[in-house]
């Protein structure tokens, strides 16, 4: 009987080498895909990918962070230690627009953020939309009715695109969207009209 439970848990264990290998950060690493908390990270490179932990991994083309793509770094100098993040300065993209910058950066430069800051998610909470074709991701999970085409991150789990503004891959109720929304700090989101706190929003006198 304890030798076919042994030979089981081999089975078992033969298994997983084959189907592949979870981290201690929610990736998981297949043969030929990986994912993230069960939700499949398109254009990963499997061989060469890599969990940093805190959250982190790379490949050979890409840094992420909580599964979503950490634009303009160079996963080359890109380092995770004791918590703590390095890089070089973000590589020349020549395809890059202002527009393309401003998805990594475009608060009003006066919440106290640097631009390496927005890059590495290490705003409050970080940069965790993704655009892969034409969907749009918060956290791995599909933003509804997001316009990838205009679609900005703004800083601060907000975002917006050319019809509507997001908190967290949420609507954010009568917000003016790219062009208009601008993270503010501390949680907190101006359209020019309408203040938001925590995507929720507030009066102001």
């Amino acid at each position: 009987m304890k030798k076919k439970r042994i030979m089981a848990a081999m089975a078992v264990l033969t298994m997983t080498l084959v189907a592949g290998a979870q981290t201690n950060d929610g990736y998981f690493v297949g043969k030929n895909y990986v994912s993230y908390c069960d939700s499949l990270m398109s254009g990963a490179d499997a061989a060469s990918f890599v969990d940093l932990g805190h959250g982190y991994a790379k490949d050979k083309s890409h840094v992420y962070k909580d599964g979503g793509i950490l634009s303009f770094v160079d996963p080359a100098t890109f380092a995770v230690k004791d918590g703590a993040v390095t890089a070089d300065k973000p590589k020349k993209d020549k395809t890059a627009t202002a527009d393309k910058r401003q998805e990594a950066d475009s608060s009003d430069g006066d919440d106290g953020n640097t631009l390496l800051d927005h890059i590495l998610g290490t705003d409050e909470p970080g940069n965790r939309y993704a655009i892969d074709g034409q969907t749009v991701t918060y956290n791995g999970k599909t933003v509804k009715g997001a316009n990838a085409a205009t679609f900005k991150y703004v800083g601060g789990d907000y975002a917006a695109d050319k019809h509507h503004g997001y908190y967290k891959g949420r609507i954010l109720k009568d917000a003016w969207g790219t062009g208009y929304l601008r993270y503010k700090g501390n949680g907190t989101a101006y359209d020019g009209v309408h203040y938001y706190s925590n995507g929720l929003p507030v009066d102001r006198d």
